[in-house]
């Protein structure tokens, strides 16, 4: 093989070595797995059986073994270098020394038990953004033969690469440490995160002046239930932002086909339905410290009967997160005034939501939901969660008439089919589906009624 091909292909393989190394040193693995397979990349790129990886703590002055290949268990234990600044000082930024030209530096002579168990031939420190971050200690080659020049240049690559991740892992460790030892600065970031939610949201409500603060109600009738339900908090958080940001990929839709409420042609309704789609396309980019927050978006308009979408899942399929932000984004729909007709009183919205019972909505979320409204409306409940978002869009906080309810507990009628239009739940209230003529099940709400007049 000719030097040129030889060097060519010794090019290819170091290329691949350093996409391999990318690829691990960018993974979702935890630092320690990750940086393991980093190195493992590196010793098989320059068959190198030793080699052990550093991370710099600056205030034991010392490099710390993270990761290793080829070193027994008992060893480990003491495999440990000291450093004092003075040392970093004349260390060459992710350049590879020889261990024979350190020979006789302080820093050599004061870890020289080490780099001798160690076996070292090549040592690496490791800077990003020209701070000192760790080490990379690279044994001898087998066969003995020696570092090549261009060994070392792909070693540079290597030793930045390697630094990069480790000062950004090293920055997120001692960010979270901070946050967790100052809860107030924590608390701070964390409304900084929310205010700037609570501003996408404001800018999604602000397409449509009829739906001013309607993603904010959702957000708050989805936490009502869900700490009825007794959700954990870090969960909770997660479904408000998650009603908070619910009709995001309304942004990109045309206002005017938002606003328009009736008449929509096919196009314009299919140009509607492709919101939640759309909002999980620009959330599922975003790494949310929550669970599920782009999925519960996809999905709001699900339904029950499989007749919802964009994925026309039935209800074993869908998550109580996916049906608590379909009620009460269908709930805050109907109870607040649109284009194309006025809202509907707190009784006409119940009975609109019970005849839907078991088809579009859950009849355990929609029992609890209710039963804390009529708790809220008897001043049961110290801290309302549900009333005052309904003053504040008008609707009259007075306790429905229940005179039409049925022994049963439940109104006669069936639910309809609302895919169809630009109000996607409740528009204009225009029926899809026939009446069976099957009454609803009665028994899941009557404890809303036994609790209403105690």
């Amino acid at each position: 093989m000719s030097d040129s091909k030889f060097h060519l292909k010794r090019l290819m393989f170091s290329i691949a070595s350093l996409v391999d190394l990318g690829q691990e040193a960018t993974s979702s693995k935890d630092l320690s797995a990750k940086m393991k397979s980093a190195l493992y990349v590196i010793t098989g790129t320059f068959s190198v059986p030793r080699a052990a990886l550093f991370v710099y703590h600056p205030k034991h002055r010392s490099l710390e073994l993270l990761a290793d290949k080829g070193y027994k268990e008992s060893a480990r234990q003491e495999i440990k270098l000291s450093v004092l600044p003075q040392h970093i000082k004349h260390f060459h930024v992710n350049e590879p020394h020889s261990i024979h030209e350190m020979v006789g530096s302080p820093f050599y002579e004061r870890n020289d038990q080490v780099f001798s168990k160690l076996q070292t031939r090549l040592f690496i420190p490791l800077f990003a953004k020209d701070e000192f971050v760790g080490a990379i200690a690279l044994g001898k080659k087998l066969g003995r033969e020696s570092f090549r020049q261009n060994e070392k240049d792909v070693l540079r690559v290597v030793a930045h690469q390697m630094a990069i991740t480790l000062y950004n892992v090293t920055l997120f460790g001692e960010l979270t440490k901070k946050a967790a030892e100052n809860k107030k600065l924590y608390e701070s970031m964390r409304r900084i995160y929310h205010d700037t939610v609570q501003a996408f949201s404001a800018a999604i409500d602000a397409k449509d002046g009829y739906t001013k603060d309607h993603s904010y109600r959702v957000a708050c009738y989805a936490v009502a239930i869900a700490r009825e339900l007794r959700w954990k908090k870090m969960d909770v958080e997660g479904l408000y932002v998650a009603g908070l940001l619910h009709d995001i990929g309304k942004i990109i839709i045309d206002t005017k086909v938002i606003k328009k409420g009736e008449g929509l042609t096919t196009l314009e309704k299919n140009e509607i339905n492709k919101h939640p789609q759309i909002s999980y396309d620009i959330l599922s980019k975003i790494k949310f410290p929550w669970k599920n927050i782009e999925r519960f978006v996809l999905h709001h308009h699900e339904r029950l009967d499989g007749k919802g979408y964009p994925d026309a899942l039935r209800s074993t399929e869908l998550s109580d997160g996916e049906k608590i932000l379909a009620l009460v984004d269908a709930f805050d729909a109907m109870t607040t005034d649109r284009p194309y007709r006025d809202k509907l009183g707190l009784d006409e919205a119940f009975k609109e939501v019970l005849k839907c019972g078991g088809t579009q909505f859950d009849e355990q979320i929609t029992s609890t939901f209710f039963n804390l409204l009529l708790r809220e409306l008897s001043g049961e409940v110290k801290d309302p969660q549900i009333l005052p978002h309904l003053r504040s869009n008008g609707t009259d906080p007075s306790a429905p008439n229940w005179a039409w309810v049925q022994a049963s507990g439940s109104p006669s009628g069936s639910c309809r089919d609302k895919r169809e239009n630009s109000d996607p739940l409740f528009s204009r209230f225009e029926s899809r589906v026939e009446d069976s003529g099957k009454q609803p099940q009665g028994s899941w709400i009557r404890p809303l009624y036994v609790t209403r007049h105690k």
